[in-house]
């Protein structure tokens, strides 16, 4: 009788220990998503191209977790880019450096995005710890 009494408490244990652990993994990602949520802009011609680089100065511990229009599109870790299509319209793109941000509410950047066009921009630090996307590098102009 005590065999089977062990066994189900390490069972039960077992499933809590892992029910916790994910809540605790995915709660960053629910909460601190962007708070203003828009409407994905419907395709209209041939799809734009988005390429998001990842400074390497911000650090090996640093992961950037991109959002196009309130959803979650990747995280980037250190020497990888995030590059994909990216439909004509109104974007909002979003990035917030994780494990631990500094803020915890993602920095915005509204796009207008043109039909066949590369739009490239580069994650970095501002002068006050924000993570933001910066696009000097021969690409198009903020707009905010």
């Amino acid at each position: 009788m005590k065999t089977y009494t062990y066994s189900t408490r390490g069972a039960l244990l077992l499933a809590v220990a892992w029910l916790v652990l994910n809540v605790h993994a995915t709660g960053p990602l629910m909460g601190a998503g962007p708070q203003t949520p828009r409407a994905v802009a419907q395709p209209v011609g041939a799809p734009a191209h988005l390429i998001l680089r990842r400074n390497p100065n911000l650090g090996s511990n640093v992961i950037v977790r991109l959002w196009i229009d309130n959803v979650p599109a990747r995280s980037i870790g250190y020497g990888h880019t995030y590059e994909a299509p990216l439909a004509p319209g109104h974007h909002v793109l979003a990035v917030l450096a994780s494990p631990n941000p500094r803020w915890p509410v993602p920095w915005q950047l509204a796009v207008d995005v043109q039909s066949g066009r590369t739009y490239s921009f580069t994650a970095v630090t501002d002068g006050s710890g924000n993570l933001v996307l910066d696009g000097r590098f021969g690409f198009p102009p903020r707009v905010q």
